[in-house]
């Protein structure tokens, strides 16, 4: 299903444009999968400075593993009140819950920008997200859909779904460090921690939310761990701080971003290979 929700249109365009001009606050670039990208050409070892790889075979065009929750996963706003998944599963209607539109996820967006900078090869994209999983989830899945996949780039976005409790936040950090230290030590990736949209308020989180101490976490884990950092929330704060109602951004009112918001996520990551 394609999305239909369309932020204000002069509300969309002051957005994107304060994306396009708000400079990175970090310099890190993803370093061997921007050489990745430039160097690899898609043709026989013959035709290829670079040869076969070391094993014996054909140098593979790059790959990007995106793992992440219902952002990553492209889902959008609901097609039902969603008090009505309060009245318990199984009650709820019998088809889809919330629009899905993989057209318009950011990282499809952040593919596309990449092939208009990077002519000569293509890239792929495995889209890791699964609606409603949160980070201690995708650790748990962690060997299955980035490890063995082996790809040449992970972008990690999964600090959306996680309790208010603020003694849960050390959980958080360490689960995050662990997994950027397992897929440092078995694979070659680089790896772009990513901050999250702002969020709105949601029946889902009546006790409130610890997101901006999740967002903190995440900088500090990509700064010391030495990963790039793609901080899309310091975009939507500073954007929100000119007073402008964060659920006319959201395409759930919640949690979703609308297409733009998406675009401000492709436009953040493409800030690390400028």
């Amino acid at each position: 299903m394609r999305t239909q929700f369309e932020m204000d249109e002069e509300i969309k365009t002051r957005f994107l444009a304060f994306a396009m001009n708000k400079a990175p606050a970090h310099s890190l670039k993803p370093e061997r999968f921007m050489n990745k990208m430039l160097m690899n050409k898609g043709t026989l070892g013959a035709f290829s400075p670079d040869g076969l790889d070391e094993k014996g075979l054909e140098r593979r065009n790059p790959v990007i593993a995106v793992l992440g929750d219902s952002v990553t996963a492209g889902h959008f706003e609901w097609t039902i009140d969603p008090a009505e998944l309060f009245k318990g599963i199984g009650e709820g209607p019998s088809g889809p819950l919330e629009i899905t539109d993989a057209r318009e996820v950011y990282h499809e967006r952040f593919r596309l920008k990449l092939i208009d900078k990077y002519e000569e090869t293509s890239v792929s994209v495995i889209n890791a997200g699964i609606a409603g999983d949160d980070i201690s989830g995708m650790e748990r899945r962690l060997s299955r859909d980035i490890i063995n996949c082996q790809p040449d780039l992970v972008l990690i976005n999964g600090s959306l779904n996680w309790p208010a409790d603020i003694s849960l936040l050390s959980v958080f950090e360490e689960t995050l460090r662990r997994m950027v230290k397992r897929i440092q030590a078995e694979t070659e990736a680089d790896i772009i921690l990513m901050t999250p949209n702002a969020e709105g308020p949601s029946l889902f989180n009546p006790n409130g939310s610890t997101l901006r101490e999740r967002v903190e976490i995440i900088r500090r884990v990509a700064a010391e761990e030495g990963t790039c950092l793609s901080d899309t929330y310091a975009v939507w704060a500073d954007f929100l701080e000119m007073g402008y109602d964060v659920t006319q951004l959201l395409a759930n009112k919640i949690n979703h971003p609308s297409k733009a918001g998406h675009e401000v996520y492709a436009i953040e990551l493409m800030k690390l290979f400028e």
